[in-house]
């Protein structure tokens, strides 16, 4: 089959599968209520993510099928631990399970997607990976929490590693155009003032942890880890929030209100979509340039960013603004 069929096809299965699914959503009552803790003034829909695991289904049946042959290696076993994070998290979309029943099975998840790095005994890049990509898959769940910047960010993203993989082969590019059909799709009904649906865990969850799988295979490609800087805006946010909830003696598995997009969006009182757009388009830019800098100086770069970004964060929380109820 041609590609472009294929993704004419897949388009078409996708839009009609989120459709569905927002009838089934609607009869089951599958969303959320909103409480002193949203960001969201009305009740949403959730679940719309749905969709990112059946495009990485899809595209799974259709490369066996055409080349006879897994994508690449470890390709399979990450498919079957995405399915599972994917049946597990669209149950906690559904009834919310305990925080630890879920911490449980993303380490599991992301500590079999990642053995064959101990094959080659490097045990403390798979102890990093193992922290650094439970952290990312939850890191991504907590920061959708306002229209559109699950979809918006993730457009980032995976546009990013798609220019990546044009020059590092690796994985097929078929694989993240297949993803990012399904987030274009989930954009429409998400990206908007009054959104049709939120990804939902099953959405959010396993859409980061696909983010994971691209990047540390990049990471490991390139022998390389500044790639890590791609998703650095997500990391500073969420790093310095949960030092702050620690420090006030929250439980950081319980939803608050104390990360920076959610103080824009709810003391500044400035609109979702422009969060959501002030976001993606800081690590647009921040991963445009990335391109621009000669590697021997691309640490430094990193390290830049971060401060940068650490300053941004900390001004912004001491503002007036973010201490008003």
């Amino acid at each position: 089959m041609n590609t472009l069929i294929f993704y004419i096809i897949l388009f078409a299965i996708l839009l009609i599968c989120e459709l569905l699914y927002f009838h089934i959503a609607r009869y089951y009552n599958i969303g959320d209520n909103v409480t002193h803790r949203s960001s969201h003034k009305d009740y949403q829909l959730t679940g719309g993510g749905i969709i990112f695991i059946i495009s990485a289904i899809i595209f799974w049946i259709w490369y066996s099928i055409w080349q006879q042959t897994p994508p690449f290696p470890h390709f399979d076993i990450m498919m079957k631990c995405a399915l599972g994070l994917a049946i597990i998290s669209f149950v906690d979309d559904i009834k919310d399970l305990p925080p630890i029943t879920r911490l449980i099975v993303h380490i599991i998840v992301v500590a079999i997607t990642f053995s064959h790095i101990l094959q080659h005994g490097y045990i403390d890049i798979y102890i990093l990976v193992l922290v650094g990509g439970v952290g990312l898959i939850n890191a991504y769940n907590f920061m959708d929490g306002i229209n559109g910047i699950t979809a918006g960010y993730s457009i980032v993203s995976l546009g990013t590693l798609l220019y990546c993989y044009t020059e590092t082969p690796g994985i097929p590019i078929e694989f993240i155009v297949s993803l990012l059909i399904a987030i274009l799709i989930f954009t429409f009904f998400n990206f908007r003032k009054k959104a049709v649906c939120f990804s939902g865990d099953v959405g959010a969850i396993v859409m980061g942890f696909l983010i994971l799988f691209l990047s540390v295979e990049l990471i490991l490609l390139r022998n390389d880890a500044t790639p890590i800087v791609f998703l650095i805006v997500y990391g500073v946010d969420c790093v310095y929030t949960i030092f702050q909830r620690l420090f006030m003696g929250e439980n950081i598995f319980l939803p608050h209100r104390h990360h920076l997009y959610q103080v824009f969006a709810n003391q500044w009182g400035i609109s979702h979509y422009k969060v959501a757009i002030g976001y993606c388009s800081t690590q647009l830019f921040i991963n445009i340039l990335y391109f621009f800098i000669p590697e021997d100086y691309r640490w430094t770069y990193v390290i830049i960013v971060i401060i940068l970004l650490s300053i941004a964060y900390f001004v912004a929380k001491r503002s007036p603004l973010s201490k008003q109820n």
